[in-house]
């Protein structure tokens, strides 16, 4: 959506019929036939040719089959993201992104379109959704100045399932300076409520299009097995909170001139030692693109950092990890766009650590594997700059702020009321 939105470009959908049906399979597969069934003789089986519902093959042949199809009509193949297509003809741009039976077209042009989903109409039997209004669960507006996504009509459902659909609304997911401790022996666990369900609903939410359930749903899933009272309590308060932000969603802003670089702006952040069980740290960073999130995680750190500087270097080598994962689909399919990636961090000591390489007895030990955010900033691919703690939204994915903090530092990822 954020590459739709940055080229200006149209979304369109498209759903193929018994998607599965159009595809051979290449290992041989045998049947029975069921009683009653006509022609049935005694010792006698099928060969099943074509891939069925119900296989262990047809996914991966079926995907093979339409990959097949769009090479055949002169498509490339992302090497980055084998899901995705894309065409380039003179000023057209196409590009084709897939999901099973779902077909999401991105282009300028939308009489290519049309064609295209002619073609794979003739070929397989495809319904034209027009104008993307959702995908997979996602609800999509397009405007001429923007796209926002956003999953209102799930996040209902959500609240209609555990009854919170007239809730008392809160400000914030989570309560501030909250401990949220694993059971202790002596405790029971609370199963007067579906707490593993409501995790993972919301937790398809947290992951799509609301960055700012990502730190909650973080911590709340580390119990989903044998969650406390409090936990409980927590998981409601985000059912609270979430029915006073039903429309959240995230913006993507259209670019009014042609541009020929592509800027990908992250921040960092972590919370040292604030895992008080095992005394680990939490990362959490987000990218955005257009002016809108397109990629975030808070997450506890594989490691116990031994200063609040070394808790925000491996944040920062994570956040590198994820951006040039990133680039990589970035410069694939935008080849005429210099792609620049950038990163904030707020913290000085890690901010030296990667821009000056020189260790002394407090940072010595730090295993090699977190020293590639270094690498890449002394390989200008990373351009890591100080910024102040209060403007770096990723704050918002290593601790529960309260209100006022919290929305201001989403808007500055594009999250804000999608109505």
């Amino acid at each position: 959506m954020a590459i739709a939105a940055e080229r200006g470009l149209e979304v369109y959908g498209g759903d193929i019929n018994t998607a599965y049906l159009n595809a051979w399979l290449d290992i041989r597969q045998y049947l029975c036939s069921i009683n009653g069934y006509p022609c049935q003789v005694n010792g006698h089986m099928y060969v099943v040719l074509k891939a069925l519902y119900g296989l262990h093959q047809p996914g991966r042949e079926w995907n093979s089959e339409l990959n097949q199809w769009f090479l055949d009509h002169g498509y490339q193949r992302s090497l980055t993201e084998p899901c995705l297509y894309f065409k380039f003809e003179g000023e057209t741009i196409v590009y084709v992104l897939v999901y099973v039976d779902d077909i999401f077209v991105a282009t300028n042009v939308e009489s290519y379109k049309e064609e295209l989903f002619k073609d794979l109409n003739d070929a397989y039997g495809l319904k034209d959704q027009g104008r993307l209004t959702q995908y997979l669960g996602v609800e999509i507006e397009q405007t001429h100045e923007s796209i926002k996504i956003s999953q209102g009509k799930y996040a209902r459902e959500i609240l209609e399932k555990f009854g919170y659909q007239d809730a008392h609304a809160v400000g914030n997911p989570m309560e501030t300076n909250v401990r949220l401790a694993p059971l202790e022996t002596d405790e029971r666990s609370e199963t007067s409520f579906s707490y593993r369900e409501a995790i993972g609903m919301l937790m398809y939410l947290a992951t799509s299009t609301r960055p700012d359930l990502a730190f909650t749903l973080g911590q709340l899933s580390r119990c989903v097995a044998n969650p406390s009272a409090k936990h409980v309590g927590a998981a409601k308060r985000v059912l609270r909170y979430l029915a006073g932000t039903v429309y959240y969603g995230i913006t993507y802003a259209r670019k009014q001139d042609e541009v020929d670089e592509v800027v990908l702006e992250g921040y960092s952040d972590s919370d040292w030692a604030n895992n008080p069980e095992q005394r680990k740290s939490t990362t959490g960073f987000v990218f955005t693109l257009a002016g809108g999130a397109i990629t975030w995680m808070s997450r506890r750190q594989s490691i116990i950092a031994l200063s609040t500087a070394e808790a925000e270097y491996v944040a920062a080598c994570e956040a590198s990890m994820e951006t040039m994962a990133e680039s990589n689909i970035l410069q694939e399919i935008l080849p005429m766009h210099s792609v620049k990636l950038k990163i904030g961090i707020d913290n000085q000591a890690a901010h030296v650590m990667a821009t000056n390489p020189t260790y002394s007895r407090r940072t010595r030990h730090i295993e090699l594997c977190w020293h590639f955010v270094c690498e890449q900033v002394q390989k200008g691919v990373i351009k890591l700059h100080k910024i102040p703690g209060e403007e770096n939204p990723a704050d918002a994915f290593t601790k529960a702020l309260d209100k006022k903090r919290l929305e201001g530092l989403l808007q500055l990822v594009g999250v804000s009321h999608a109505k």
